[in-house]
């Protein structure tokens, strides 16, 4: 039974650790920058006000940050020891005669 659930919240932990979006590295063929795109950027004048600003915030996705998601995994896996060991009913006495 234990070897059941351990692998129930190893398959949920690695469930939970997947990525929901593909990584940019993955990107079809025809996103790239393709040769007739170059003149056209050439000819383009740049804007002279360009405004800058890097005094804002992170952007507060703080959730999907791998390290937050190993944190919260780790503590669904004490709580649920914890709720398995109070469910057993532990902590009697063991008399082992010689």
């Amino acid at each position: 039974m234990r070897g059941v659930l351990l692998s129930l919240v190893c398959a949920a932990g690695l469930l939970a650790a997947t990525p929901t979006k593909a990584m940019a590295s993955f990107a079809p063929a025809h996103a790239a920058v393709s040769a007739p795109a170059a003149p056209v950027f050439a000819l383009q004048q740049p804007d002279k006000t360009i405004d800058i600003n890097i005094s804002n915030g992170g952007g507060g996705r703080w959730y999907r940050s791998p390290v937050w998601i190993a944190i919260g995994a780790i503590a669904v896996v004490i709580v649920l020891l914890l709720i398995v060991l109070i469910a057993r009913g532990g902590g009697g006495t063991t008399i082992v005669k010689d």
